[in-house]
């Protein structure tokens, strides 16, 4: 990487990227089926969490027919908390002006259901192309060797999602690394899992899974940029999918630049000090 390129440059890079993307023909299509699903307080991801863990889209009953995809018969549904809301006249505001305000009284139990148990229609997803490319730098041995340093364990193996590349198990210490993916991806998803565990990410709660993933995924950009692999039409569209949009990635990348840029510096200068270092005339894969 360009000594004179700063990693406050790269942040702008980052964002850029994602701006571009999120105004994109495909990125608002993709939206427009994520907006039609409920926003969950803390409390429900909580709830939803502890009774269906592998949930990743949650909806009611009609809503999944509405999406032309049915719950399967015998699913047990996932009981969530929804508002009570009433139209009430707002604080203060005199009587005749006819100003009313949404206010909650109490919560009733509802019931949705996961994506995983239903079955249809499939539902758009964010095309994200892999990174594609070798390895010449021999960059993700020594990356596993520094996954081992902290006490991680490193495999390769397969994963039931066709978008899934890699995991950090904390309880089990266990990273584990798509085993089909290009080398370029391979060094992509690994700086993606070390940051993972250098951000402490394992404690996070339910509710903050997609700062944990932005900012991952954000230093692994970085980080493949210096050793000269593009990863931009996948991290871009990773990180904006996680964090819900052009401006609200743009904000997060801006709340979490710090602990972004940290992680980045040490993971690129563990490993140019490494055998295979971080060459500066490292050629690019192509993607």
């Amino acid at each position: 990487m360009n000594a004179a390129v700063t990693r406050d440059d790269l942040l702008s890079q980052l964002t850029e990227g994602i701006r571009r993307l999120t105004t994109s023909e495909a990125w608002l299509a993709w939206m427009r089926i994520q907006s039609r699903f409920y926003r969950y307080s803390f409390g429900n991801t909580l709830l939803i969490a502890w009774q269906r863990p592998d949930a990743s889209l949650v909806a009611g009953y009609r809503r999944w027919l509405e999406l032309g995809r049915q719950v399967r018969q015998g699913e047990t549904g996932i009981r969530i908390l929804a508002p009570c809301r009433y139209r009430t006249a707002r604080d203060g505001d005199n009587d005749n002006d006819g100003s009313l305000v949404d206010t909650v009284r109490s919560f009733r139990v509802a019931v949705v259901f996961a994506l995983e148990q239903t079955d249809g229609e499939p539902l758009p997803e964010l095309p994200i192309a892999r990174v594609l490319g070798d390895d010449p730098a021999r960059c993700f041995d020594t990356l596993c060797d520094q996954a081992r340093e902290l006490g991680y364990q490193v495999a390769l193996d397969s994963f039931d999602s066709p978008s899934k590349c890699g995991e950090t198990n904390f309880a089990t210490r266990t990273v584990t690394i798509r085993h089909d993916l290009s080398p370029a991806h391979r060094v992509k998803t690994m700086f993606h899992e070390l940051a993972h565990i250098a951000l402490e990410h394992g404690g996070c709660a339910f509710g903050a899974r997609s700062v944990a993933e932005l900012e991952a995924e954000s230093v692994a950009w970085i980080c493949c940029d210096a050793v000269g692999i593009v990863s931009d039409g996948y991290s871009f569209a990773y990180v904006a999918s996680w964090a819900g949009g052009g401006d609200a990635a743009i904000a997060g990348i801006r709340d979490s630049a710090q602990r972004i840029q940290r992680v980045s510096k040490r993971l690129i200068e563990q490993l140019a000090d490494g055998e295979s270092g971080a060459p500066q005339d490292a050629a690019r894969a192509t993607g």
